[in-house]
């Protein structure tokens, strides 16, 4: 079979209240799943466990991760919450809950198995006319001989030490040979394909045996993957179990499912043959609660990997957030004539948003708002490049139309994709105080308004411009208003204004922000009043997206 790309993913769906055929995604996707029509994958929802905006899927820096978008019954990754609003690693194998869905996690390079594993395929060994499968009842362990249970407690304490899947793999593989009278024994996970998979360890009381000697009965794990400890009956005729099977001379065979979040990663595959040893009677009671202990130790070292994951990442989130804010100005300032107020609130401890006032050389200031594309670390990494270019840009000069041109063209030839929308203004004082010329340039942003005396606050008509970093060639050309003494100009991210409430689509909007800008006098009212109305119309004190406001005017 050959190899696609690692960068492709697909979530096969292990649960969930309606079908669904695979969801595969491309390196370039960035989809969210959840209730909402509006989410590039919708799932149904019958028992209102689903968000609006769920969960995200990405892909950064050659990883799959998975985004809890503050979703209000929470994602699990094999069993353990997942932090909102952070991204987090998903592997080839993962189990994935969101809701009343189930999804397991495939990736085409399957990462998590080890080098030395090997692609097998089963054998159809379905057979109408006899029943092959039987479905093996729980009995208690006190019902396992004494030996075996000295083995399961050793099992136990080793299989508590593992380092990896691997590692516990083969000591529960150990076990099973050691005490049920199985000659051999695999631990298996399922691939993309139906009815293949990859072996993660192998043991056999033969020295010369190797796992492609091992034939799997497809009807055995069909069975086994409805969470059933299963094995083929010794009712029917060795000829029932399939030509397949007769030849090889199997008289015994167990399947035992490895679970996390009632569903099977991986499955514990024994069989014995000819005259080999007759299988002890409790060898699937033994199995299956190996095979607990496997799937427990599955889900805890995936635990302690996610658990040191977000621990780094909540180290290096906060390095990197306190180096975001050296980048901004204060938080309310004067500078040459012109004052203002802003805040930043990232919507993932690292903004994708930039706000900048710069005083030029020849007396005028200049101010700018954007928001890059994309969420997280990535845009925050893009945010202080653009914010440090500008600046540096206006060491040389204060054409505002070349800043943006060689911004634009910079970013361009350097970006994977990212592009970021803009606002950029220089204002010029009149020398007699009654107000400033305005020369801007609205790279795709659009989310600003001028307040106005006893009116609401509008937005100016504009032409616009492209947003920056798509086409290196775009040459930017300015445009310019008249901003009278006592008007401010309010700037903000599209956090404000596609802000929803819960259970409904309805933004916020430019209306609401211009009404309630309103009623404010002053910079510092523009920027909390502001946040404060989204805050109340979001029913929340965390919203969606990267979200700044500032609010600039003459001193």
């Amino acid at each position: 079979m050959s190899q696609p790309p690692a960068d492709t993913l697909k979530l096969l769906l292990a649960k969930g209240p309606s079908k669904m055929d695979p969801i595969e995604l491309t390196g370039l996707d960035v989809k969210v799943l959840g209730r909402s029509s509006t989410c590039d994958i919708p799932l149904d929802d019958p028992e209102a466990s689903l968000s609006r905006r769920h969960v995200e899927i990405s892909y950064t820096n050659d990883q799959w991760n998975a985004t809890d978008l503050g979703s209000r019954n929470g994602t699990k990754l094999n069993g353990t919450p997942l932090t909102p609003e952070y991204p987090t690693a998903i592997n080839h194998g993962d189990v994935l809950r969101l809701g009343s869905w189930v999804f397991r996690v495939s990736t085409r390079d399957g990462s998590t198995i080890s080098s030395d594993s090997t692609m097998i395929n089963t054998l159809n060994d379905t057979n109408e006319g006899t029943s092959l499968v039987e479905r093996v009842s729980a009995e208690p362990l006190a019902n396992l001989a004494s030996h075996r249970l000295a083995v399961l407690l050793e099992c136990a304490d080793n299989i508590h030490g593992s380092q990896n899947l691997n590692e516990a793999a083969k000591i529960a593989l150990h076990a099973m040979i050691e005490s049920t009278g199985f000659s051999r024994a695999v631990f298996i996970t399922p691939c993309e394909t139906q009815g293949q998979f990859q072996t993660v360890a192998f043991e056999s009381k033969n020295p010369f045996d190797e796992v492609a000697s091992v034939n799997f009965s497809q009807s055995l794990l069909e069975s086994a993957s409805k969470g059933d400890v299963v094995r083929l009956s010794g009712a029917g005729s060795q000829a029932d179990y399939g030509q397949s099977i007769a030849e090889l001379d199997i008289h015994s065979a167990l399947c035992v499912p490895v679970m996390i979040e009632s569903t099977p990663i991986g499955y514990l595959y024994l069989d014995a043959r000819g005259s080999e040893n007759a299988v002890k009677h409790d060898a699937s009671a033994f199995g299956r609660a190996v095979g607990r202990l496997l799937g427990l130790t599955a889900s805890n070292l995936r635990s302690k990997e996610l658990e040191i994951e977000q621990h780094t990442m909540q180290y290096d989130l906060d390095a990197a957030a306190d180096a975001q804010k050296l980048l901004l100005p204060p938080d309310n300032g004067v500078v040459a004539g012109v004052s203002y107020s802003m805040l930043m609130r990232p919507g993932r401890l690292v903004a994708g948003d930039l706000f900048g006032v710069v005083e030029l050389a020849d007396g005028r200031v200049c101010a700018f708002l954007g928001d890059v594309s994309g969420k997280g670390a990535g845009a925050a990494i893009m945010m202080a490049t653009t914010q440090s270019y500008i600046h540096a840009m206006f060491e040389h000069t204060s054409d505002l139309s070349v800043v943006m041109t060689k911004l634009n063209k910079h970013i361009a030839e350097r970006s994977t994709g990212q592009f970021v929308t803009m606002w950029i203004g220089i204002l010029k004082p009149d020398t007699d105080g009654s107000g400033a010329e305005v020369e801007f340039i609205d790279a795709g942003h659009g989310h600003w308004m001028i307040t106005q005396s006893n009116a609401d606050a509008l937005r100016p008509k504009f032409s616009g411009s492209v947003v920056v970093g798509v086409d290196p060639d775009i040459q930017f050309t300015s445009e310019s208003i008249r901003l009278d003494q006592g008007q401010r100009m309010v700037l903000f991210s599209d956090g404000i204004v596609e802000q929803t409430p819960p259970e409904s689509d309805d933004e916020y909007g430019l209306p609401r922000a211009g009404a309630l800008l309103r009623t404010c006098a002053t910079h510092q009212e523009d920027v909390s009043r502001l946040l404060a109305g989204v805050l109340e119309f979001a029913q929340s004190d965390q919203l969606r997206d990267d979200t700044t406001i500032a609010s600039v005017g003459l001193a």
